[in-house]
């Protein structure tokens, strides 16, 4: 039977989340494709819709917190519902840059605004019942520290610090967000996508992988999609398992921190 659901998935104009959204798209889901270029965003669409799925965009700046808050209003105006959103989209960043808001890039694009955008879903046309969000993290989160004093790495700034930092906040924000959604409204998990040979992969660990876009796409669309996964929430996983996150994800003093940092950042801008 087909998938009549509303998918979201951030960050989908090349790459894993290309790969994502064109595999929801194939089940039947109607894909709404996010990026920050409104010519990409079209040629994804195309892409999908050529294969035979039904697509749509919507174009917004992650680095911007008010194009955020735009493209939840967007979002919200043109779907009355949305089942599932994927943030998907992340960067790595080799240098510290400042964002228009004047945050530090990596922590800003991979934590905050997907913070912002699920929490305004939320209170929109995600707001379920039976509505799911997948958080993509990475196994870097293992090597991550959250450093509340210095959250945007003013002093000793390395980009795979950033990053892992940023990719441990994705956990703590999936958490913590399990914990206060009841589950019946909306789940919330998260996972490492695997290795695979992305622009971001390329660029900023230098480095190449060895999944394929197939292997890295496969659990954000089984936490997407999958019955036997309804209803499962607060969760994280690696190859579609079930696997214990690092230690520091655990602390449910540092998820709490970190929902009030994350959410007096975005109230001040």
């Amino acid at each position: 039977m087909a998938d009549e659901r509303i998918v979201l998935v951030t960050g989908a104009t090349d790459g894993i989340g290309l790969q994502t959204a064109s595999e929801l798209a194939r089940t039947g889901a109607r894909v709404v494709v996010h990026g920050r270029s409104a010519a990409k965003v079209d040629n994804a669409r195309r892409k999908i819709e050529e294969a035979g799925g039904r697509a749509e965009g919507v174009t917004f700046e992650l680095a911007s917190l008010a194009s955020v808050r735009q493209g939840a209003e967007e979002l919200a105006r043109r779907f009355p519902r949305l089942d599932v959103l994927v943030n998907n989209a992340g960067v790595f960043m080799n240098e510290r840059v400042r964002t228009v808001d004047g945050l530090e890039t990596t922590f800003q694009v991979n934590h905050l605004a997907p913070f912002l955008l699920t929490t305004l879903l939320l209170k929109g046309p995600l707001s379920g019942p039976g509505a799911r969000i997948v958080n993509v993290s990475s196994i870097a989160h293992n090597r991550g520290r959250m450093n509340f004093e210095d959250p945007q790495l003013e002093r000793g700034f390395s980009g795979y610090g950033a990053y892992a930092q940023s990719k441990l906040a994705n956990v703590l924000f999936t958490l913590e967000l399990a914990q206060r959604l009841p589950a019946e409204r909306a789940t919330v998990n998260c996972l490492h996508p695997g290795v695979v040979s992305t622009k971001l992969l390329v660029d900023g660990f230098g480095m190449q992988g060895n999944d394929t876009l197939e292997e890295a796409a496969a659990t954000s669309i089984f936490l997407a999609s999958a019955p036997e996964v309804a209803g499962v929430t607060g969760r994280y996983f690696v190859r579609k398992r079930e696997t214990a996150p690092a230690p520091s994800a655990l602390d449910e003093g540092a998820r709490r921190r970190l929902w009030e940092l994350s959410e007096t950042l975005c109230a001040s801008r």
